[in-house]
């Protein structure tokens, strides 16, 4: 792969680039932003320390006669009478001619400026006697006993102010190199440390049998929505994929008894066509028909894509025809109890609990069948006698094929019933527990909210 493809197509790449240029860019700026001020301020006490002086020697100048001040001058400040090579001076009269020069300006060889405007210094870079780079401030002024303006010239030697410049235009270039590469470096750092969360989750999303999900606590802010939706959508994906495997098995392991039951009655009908065997194996072909058609609907409401239509509805009609002519059930119904629910739903929920009660309830036992309130919500409560039963047997109620005897393992019942009532009354926000008490097992269904306190 060629940087620019790892660059293009990496968003580890990009970000890397783009802080890096960036970080390059504000250095950049930096460091001529700093460079200009400190330039400009290291120049600027130059000019105010010769001004200064200037406006000195300028002061002790004007007491007459001018070869007696300057020789007073020198004698004050040993720099111009020569030798140091670092202070220089020079005055013209308005004609262009020398009038005073320092020792140190030998053949008054200064640089001669124009356009120098009263009250107004001026300031330029000039060649000194020397041949070293110098600089010089010019005064117009006008001395005692002459009526002409003449022009004062003090220059200095500026090459040590070079240096110094220099050497911290050096300093502010390598200080702000060693910044942007210690930002470059952080940079990466953070980059790469803020993405591995993205890469643990690559890593755990290549896992064959497990779901992935993006640390969120781990992720910034601005992450958190991506990492949620992501994680809900492998979730969903997870969730289907265990669906259909758990389908697959559940088909396998439930037909199989059937599937050999019709081998075996088949058999026996070619050898006695006059006999019952192929009442028999239609027996088992509807057997394995229900088994099929409560598995789909148990995956297709737990994958979603069956929803319940919610309608106001009196539980009390639905549950007398679900009980239907049953002697065996003790019902106590109240004259009414409207409920949001959808109708279809909660008649296969009544018809798999009543199934239920009535397959594996003893011969001779009764039902009960108690639909009541508890604190403004309708529950119904359906209890058979379950004397095989025990408390350590209640958390296998509900999960599909699970029977406490394998010898019903042949019967008429798939052994889905309670796995699909469980799955509806989810769908419909409510829930399908149970409870043993005195041998007595009660499922209970609810809360449902009645419909009253609903509207309000």
């Amino acid at each position: 792969m060629s940087l620019r493809d790892w660059l293009s197509g990496s968003i580890h790449g990009r970000l890397l680039l783009t802080l890096c240029v960036g970080l390059s860019l504000l250095m950049a700026a930096m460091f001529v932003s700093l460079d200009y001020n400190i330039d400009r301020k290291i120049y600027q006490r130059l000019d105010d320390d010769l001004l200064q002086r200037a406006r000195g020697v300028a002061a002790l100048l004007e007491t007459p006669p001018i070869d007696v001040a300057m020789a007073r001058l020198q004698t004050l400040h040993p720099a111009y009478a020569g030798g140091g090579h670092t202070e220089f001076l020079q005055v013209w009269d308005a004609e262009g001619r020398t009038l005073a020069v320092s020792g140190s300006n030998v053949g008054g060889r200064l640089e001669l400026p124009t356009g120098v405007k009263a009250n107004q210094p001026l300031f330029y870079d000039l060649a000194l006697p020397d041949n070293h780079r110098g600089r010089a401030v010019a005064l117009r002024l006008l001395f005692p006993g002459t009526s002409e303006p003449a022009t004062l010239a003090v220059a200095e030697e500026r090459e040590h102010v070079d240096r110094f410049e220099q050497s911290v235009h050096v300093a502010l270039l390598m200080g702000v190199i060693g910044t942007a590469l210690s930002a470059a470096l952080l940079a990466i750092v953070t980059v790469r440390r803020g993405l591995r969360p993205l890469l643990a989750f690559g890593k755990a999303a290549r896992a064959p049998d497990a779901a992935p999900h993006l640390p969120q606590q781990q992720l910034p802010r601005e992450l958190a929505p991506f990492a949620e939706t992501l994680n809900a959508a492998f979730d969903r994906l997870h969730a289907g994929m265990e669906r259909e495997r758990r389908f697959s098995r559940d088909v396998a392991h439930e037909l199989r008894t059937p599937l050999a039951e019709m081998r075996t009655t088949l058999e026996l009908a070619r050898r006695d066509p006059e006999g019952g065997s192929l009442d028999n194996a239609v027996a088992a072909i509807d057997r394995m028909q229900r088994c099929i058609d409560s598995l789909l609907g148990v995956s297709s409401y737990e994958s979603g894509l069956a929803q319940p239509e919610l309608e106001p509805m009196d539980v009390v009609p639905l549950l007398r025809r679900a009980m239907g002519a049953g002697a065996r059930i003790d019902a106590t119904l109240p004259a009414e109890a409207w409920v949001q629910s959808d109708p279809a739903l909660l008649e296969r929920i009544f018809d798999n609990l009543l199934l239920n009660a009535h397959e594996y309830a003893p011969p001779g036992s009764r039902i009960a069948l108690v639909l009541g309130k508890d604190q403004g919500q309708w529950l119904l409560r359906i209890g058979n006698a379950a004397p095989d039963l025990t408390e350590a047997d209640l958390p296998h109620l509900g999960q599909r094929f699970w029977r406490k005897s394998p010898a019903r393992e042949a019967t008429r019942h798939g052994g889905l019933g309670l796995a699909l009532a469980s799955t509806l009354a989810a769908v419909l926000a409510t829930v399908l527990r149970f409870e043993l008490r005195e041998g007595v097992l009660w499922a209970i269904l609810g809360p449902m909210p009645d419909i009253d306190s609903i509207n309000t």
